[in-house]
């Protein structure tokens, strides 16, 4: 009887076993499962970390180069338009425009540009409100000025006219192609070097602005005009009518040209006032603003 017992006890005994085995194993599908899930997740960081490394930094939107030393420099061309500016922004000073000369271009329509042997206008550069002199102030044909500088003109004429002097105009605005004529026709008088010390290229001649005349009376032009009663009171007076003589004595070193005491630029009464003032050339002045 006991032995039997014992062989009946036997399976019992067993199962138990068999039972404790299997609830014990249940983890192993879990660990495999966890560390699956670790392994893939390393190999999808490596890969996207290999990728990152082999694409280098990322571009800006619209193709610029994120390196600005990577930037492709500007045209001659941008350099006039600078950068566009955002609605709503303050806008900049753009950067002049160089020629293929290496001359500076600067903008037509403004009367207070620098015009000298480094600084020109555009070929196509012409005033809109040119008007003609009326035929008693002109002299050798049919002379033209800005309405702005007429006026101005006229009204120096009546006050050198009270004082005693009659003036007249022998040449006022001038197209950058009459203007290549004029030196031109310098160079093969005189020779280039004359020509560059008494007449500008084409493009750099300030009758181009419309708001420039040269001056003359009693016949006397150009060179005969220095040293008469008439150009002393128009070295003395122009400025108060907002006119400078743009070449004075003894500055050509500054100014690139000789002295040519009949020429008058018109810059406007407060302007010339502050030329006046300063003690500079037109041209020092201009470049400094």
């Amino acid at each position: 009887m006991a032995g039997s017992r014992t062989r009946k006890q036997t399976p019992a005994r067993n199962g138990q076993t068999v039972g404790r085995s299997r609830g014990g194993d249940a983890w192993r599908p879990v660990f495999f499962a966890s560390m699956m899930a670790v392994v893939v997740s390393i190999i999808v960081l490596l890969v996207v970390a290999a990728d990152s490394l082999g694409q280098g930094p990322a571009s800006p939107p619209g193709g610029a180069p994120a390196d600005p030393a990577e930037e492709p420099a500007a045209s001659p061309a941008e350099l006039g338009r600078g950068s566009p500016t955002p609605s709503g922004a303050a806008s900049s000073t753009p950067s002049p425009t160089r020629g293929a000369d290496g001359t500076v271009i600067v903008a037509c329509g403004d009367i207070l540009v620098p015009l000298d042997k480094q600084h020109r206008l555009p070929a196509d550069c012409e005033p809109s409100d040119l008007v003609q002199l009326p035929a008693e102030i002109s002299f050798g044909g049919a002379q033209y000025l800005r309405r702005e500088a007429l006026d101005a003109l006229l009204e120096l004429f009546e006050a050198a006219r009270e004082d005693g002097f009659i003036l007249v105009v022998n040449s006022s605005y001038r197209s950058y192609d009459t203007q290549a004529q004029t030196y031109a026709t310098w160079v093969r008088l005189n020779g280039q070097e004359y020509a560059d010390r008494t007449s500008a290229r084409p493009g750099h001649s300030e009758h181009q602005l419309g708001t420039t005349a040269d001056i003359g009376a009693r016949g006397l032009f150009l060179e005969n005009f220095a040293g008469t009663p008439e150009a002393a009171w128009l070295a003395a007076n122009s400025w108060k009518y907002g006119f400078i003589v743009s070449y004075p004595e003894g500055k050509e070193h500054i100014t690139g040209y000789a002295y040519e005491p009949w020429h008058i630029r018109y810059v406007g009464k407060d302007v010339a006032a502050e030329v006046h003032r300063s003690g500079l050339t037109l041209r020092e002045f201009l470049l400094q603003r």
